[in-house]
């Protein structure tokens, strides 16, 4: 039988004869999608160069952070220009697009968090003077802050809500390390209680030597981790109040467990 005739409906790799529908055909016998998925995987590496405080770069920082030949990088950031996924500045150089912000806040409208989370950090960082944070995973090795309100008088903004960083070992890293363990790792051990308190996990120079936190975990019903409720500030500031603001964060925390399984 003919080459075309084979493609065409003929015997291929269902047996069927030439009745056989071409619709049915493509179906079963897809082309190879390999090419568009490593396409979608280097357009991801584009975009994960920015970090934060970057509010634009240029080509050649982007090779540099992605290993991409600078030719590619521009094939994929012309179609990321299309999706408002980047944009060119007139001096040349890039910056993230508008479309981010509008995925970002499908995520977060999406989690149903909203309407809680916000006010309860806002009371927090308001009884206490430090900034309250809500911290949710990303994926094994790393959390993104969903939530963040600020104190009222601070000389500069450590986090802002959208940043991902490592899980590491501080108090928002071990919330995570002790009740949502990654497939890979081994959960610590639940701090020890007293009778009917409420978990907190206090940190001081784990991460930065002159920054405190203090941070509990957040449940959704049946005891699955939602997130890190954390207050942070300079160990100075926030170390010697650690005892007293323990309570009010456990309190938040276990305010917010409540009103999800509400």
């Amino acid at each position: 039988m003919p080459d075309a005739a084979r493609a065409e409906g003929g015997l291929g790799a269902t047996g069927q004869g030439q009745g056989a529908s071409p619709g049915r055909g493509r179906l079963l016998s897809p082309p190879s999608t390999a090419s568009g998925v490593a396409a979608v995987g280097r357009a991801m590496t584009v975009l994960s160069a920015f970090r934060p405080g970057d509010t634009s770069l240029p080509l050649r920082v982007l090779a540099a952070r992605t290993g991409l030949y600078k030719s590619t990088i521009l094939r994929l950031l012309a179609s990321l220009e299309r999706h408002c996924c980047v944009k060119r500045n007139q001096d040349g150089t890039w910056s993230p697009g508008p479309m981010l912000l509008h995925w970002g806040s499908l995520y977060t409208r999406s989690l149903g968090l909203e309407p809680l989370i916000p006010p309860v950090l806002d009371s927090l960082t308001e009884a206490t003077g430090q900034g309250a944070t809500f911290w949710v995973r990303a994926d094994e090795e790393r959390r993104v802050c969903l939530y963040r309100a600020a104190p009222p008088r601070t000389l500069r903004v450590a986090v802002q809500a959208g940043d991902m960083m490592p899980l590491g070992a501080a108090a928002t890293g071990r919330v995570f390390a002790v009740w949502d363990a990654a497939s890979s790792e081994t959960a610590e051990a639940a701090p020890e209680l007293a009778p009917g308190a409420y978990p907190v996990i206090a940190t001081q120079g784990t991460r930065e030597l002159d920054a405190a936190a203090i941070s509990a975990p957040v449940f959704l019903p049946g005891g699955t981790l939602c997130g890190a409720l954390t207050l942070s500030g300079s160990s100075e500031r926030l170390w010697p109040e650690v005892e007293r603001v323990k309570p009010l964060v456990a309190e938040a925390a276990a305010g917010l467990t409540r009103a999800l399984a509400a």
